[in-house]
């Protein structure tokens, strides 16, 4: 008999802790399914969805309206034409900026170009303000970039 008791005492442990062990809450979510958790239900969730709450625990509030309406489709669709209007601006000018450099460098290319090709010696000033002789394997190099520079001319 003391058996039998100790069995009987033991099956009503193991129903009392799975009864704390049941989920706390119950709601339905947004595609209608129902959720049970030991967590409450997203910020949010309508008080008529949710279907078990703790005792003496009140479901929690829906979080405040934004203060500021969002814009309608018509603003923001203008602010997005004045935005890409704005862009297609700076990238033509990034463009002419670039197509200018570019006539510029070709022109000094040109004109590096017919230098290096005279037959005569080329003279420059150092940093420290001495002239120097361009050797031949400087004019082979320089002829050389000048070249590449101007095949993209």
């Amino acid at each position: 008999m003391n058996a039998r008791w100790l069995r009987l005492l033991g099956a009503g442990a193991l129903a009392l802790t799975s009864l704390l062990a049941q989920a706390q809450y119950s709601w339905l979510d947004d595609k209608g399914a129902r959720v049970y958790s030991d967590r409450p239900p997203p910020p949010g969730t309508p008080a008529s969805r949710i279907l078990k709450a703790p005792h003496g625990i009140e479901p929690a509030a829906a979080p405040a309206a934004p203060a500021a309406p969002t814009p309608d489709w018509k603003k923001r669709e203008a602010d997005y034409r004045e935005r890409s209007a704005q862009r297609d601006k700076e990238e033509r000018e990034a463009d002419a900026k670039r197509s200018k450099e570019r006539v510029a460098q070709c022109t000094w290319a040109r004109s590096a170009q017919k230098q290096l090709e005279a037959s005569r010696r080329l003279q420059w000033k150092n940093e420290k303000g001495e002239q120097e002789m361009m050797s031949d394997e400087t004019r082979v190099r320089e002829q050389q970039r000048v070249q590449q520079i101007l095949s993209n001319c």
